[in-house]
């Protein structure tokens, strides 16, 4: 039995104490506390929906507290705004998603926020070039301060936003699943940096991750959340890869948590099949083969950064691939031909579905129409009449709760937005579905719904599903056949109906 033994520190950078936060809905964080020293690398595990990001957003001051107090150097705050945080205490956050002004200058990048009241977009000042230089060389990053931001690769990026949040003044650095769009090698790169700034800088690090690798290999201490509640924290040689594992999830198998029912048998009367054979982009995916049939969802689950995104966006055109094939009974779909895959039967139900999957400035009725007008309209002019009645049908078939079908998209809830976005990409009469992350984001009786409404398109009305999702469980007992990706790469492959989380878990974590 593992206890928690965690001594008491002098004085910690920062220190939370029984912190809740609650969103409409689920309780994110129960009474966490959660501490972590100067020169230390602090690992936070968990499976997603366990509190991880929120314990961040706290720490940083872009959340409020329900309740707890966090006190930075022993002296209690209250934290109001991400600004406060950076300025005043040197907290710094380095978000997952690699962003940087791509017109601005990688110097210009590197000082975003902390320049005086005129500047040069384009030039740095002797103090300015003598800092990026400093910070450049702290890391290890080989980078002329002078390129545009929009000229960076992947890799170079993501070092200038660690530059950025090492800017002085800095003592707290928040890593949000920092490699999970880096390749092996970046990313050990990535680590062997963070382990020097903790030792030569006295950097206090957070860092979160579901490479439980990569957490074994850097973390001085590891605290474990499940939950939103605080499992245990252990010192980094009190606890291997199966225990933390064990911690981590829930002692139920997971898919017996309200998933659909699969009695009834499902159709294959179109007999379609999908074929991916050892498809590859660039560091986006490789060697991905895979086959789905008409009557058949097929899951594929992976953490957060795994491929799977690029890969259903690749089979549906929206990107290119540089290897490998695509057929759907037989016929190629070439690289980028979004046009030819919609026509052969495939339609795509991205992760966003604010920013891609719906239109959230037009209707409920505009939207569901929008897809394919050209099959509701005549010699150019649209068929209202048409449009009203399609509209009318699909959103009583999803249960597309509102005002009607003159509400705004941008104003339903996630739930009825996502069952919009399905919705739309069904006008096409696709013969497979490709979903990322379905049930991202929204609440338990909305995924059920969610999961609902896919088993019965592919029950009933024969239907193929290629479902990729972040969160395992909503694909055990769901798939019949479910694929593990990891770093890009399909390692192991389940029956849907037997696996259960620890397999997926343990084939999923690097």
């Amino acid at each position: 039995m593992l206890n928690s033994p965690v001594e008491e520190r002098r004085v910690p950078a920062v220190r939370m104490e029984n912190v809740t936060k609650t969103f409409p809905g689920v309780k994110a964080l129960d009474r966490v506390s959660f501490d972590v020293d100067h020169g230390e690398i602090h690992a936070v595990v968990g499976e997603n929906g366990s509190g991880k990001s929120t314990l961040l957003k706290l720490m940083v001051g872009a959340f409020p507290m329900d309740s707890g107090l966090i006190r930075i150097d022993g002296d209690e705050v209250r934290l109001r705004s991400p600004r406060e945080a950076r300025k005043r205490y040197g907290i710094k956050i380095m978000p997952q998603d690699v962003e940087l002004c791509g017109q601005l200058i990688t110097g210009r990048n590197i000082m975003l926020g902390l320049e005086g009241a005129l500047v040069d977009r384009n030039r740095l000042s002797r103090r300015e070039q003598a800092m990026t230089t400093e910070v450049l060389r702290l890391i290890g990053a080989h980078v002329d301060p002078l390129v545009l931001g929009e000229d960076l690769s992947t890799p170079e990026a993501r070092f200038i936003q660690i530059a950025h949040a090492l800017l002085p003044p800095v003592s707290v650095v928040l890593c949000d699943e920092p490699t999970a769009v880096l390749s092996t090698v970046d990313a050990e790169a990535l680590l062997a940096t963070l382990t020097r700034i903790r030792s030569e800088a006295g950097t206090a690090i957070v860092y979160v991750s579901h490479r439980i690798g990569e957490v074994l290999q850097i973390a001085d201490r590891i605290t474990i959340l499940r939950d939103g509640l605080s499992v245990g924290t252990f010192r980094r040689d009190e606890i291997d890869r199966q225990q933390i594992i064990e911690l981590m999830t829930k002692s139920a198998r997971v898919g017996e948590q309200g998933a659909p029912s699969q009695d009834a048998p499902r159709s294959a009367a179109n007999r379609s099949r999908l074929a991916v054979k050892a498809l590859g982009q660039g560091r986006s995916f490789s060697d991905v083969s895979l086959e789905a049939a008409a009557g058949q969802i097929v899951g594929i689950a992976g953490a957060q950064g795994a491929g799977f995104g690029p890969l259903l966006a690749a089979i549906a055109g929206r990107m290119k691939y540089d290897a490998g094939s695509i057929e759907l009974d037989g016929v190629s779909i070439p690289p980028g031909s979004t046009t030819k895959a919609y026509k052969l039967g495939i339609a795509l139900v991205p992760a966003d579905r604010r920013q891609a999957g719906i239109v959230p400035s037009l209707t409920v009725r505009e939207n569901i129409a929008l897809p394919v007008a050209g099959s509701l309209g005549r010699n150019g002019f649209r068929l209202r009449r048409a449009e009203r009645e399609t509209s009318r049908k699909f959103a009583e078939v999803f249960d597309i709760r509102g005002a009607g079908l003159n509400t705004m998209a941008g104003n339903l809830s996630g739930g009825n937005q996502q069952k919009l976005a399905i919705a739309r990409s069904l006008q096409g009469d696709p013969k497979f579905l490709l979903l990322e992350e379905p049930t991202q984001g929204i609440d338990i009786g909305a995924k059920a719904e969610i999961r609902h409404y896919i088993s019965r398109l592919v029950r009933d009305e024969g239907m193929g599903a290629l479902v990729a999702s972040s969160e395992f469980e909503d694909l055990i007992g769901f798939s019949d056949v479910l694929h593990v990706m990891r770093l890009g790469r399909i390692v192991a492959t389940f029956d849907g109906k037997t696996a259960t989380y620890s397999d997926i878990l343990h084939a999923a974590l690097p």
